[in-house]
């Protein structure tokens, strides 16, 4: 399957998140929470809430092989 861009001005954090999950086979938030060594309740409350810091939202992106790239609005 291609993976596709995320627009994340049009699309929620938690959504971004099940979509890249869904295209890299990656099947619970607990392997996220691992992949930055925090618990999996706090990892879902940050998504939950949108407190997930962009540093972490970024290593767990590249986890699933995105690259989060930053544009100027046109």
């Amino acid at each position: 399957m291609e993976r596709r861009e995320i627009n994340l001005a049009k699309t929620d954090m938690r959504t971004a998140l099940k979509i890249m999950m869904a295209e890299a086979g990656v099947e619970s938030f607990a392997s996220l929470a691992r992949t930055l060594d925090i618990k999996e309740t706090t990892f879902r409350s940050a998504v939950g809430n949108g407190s997930l810091r962009l540093a972490d939202f970024m290593k767990v992106a590249e986890s699933m092989g995105y690259t989060v790239i930053i544009r100027a609005s046109e």
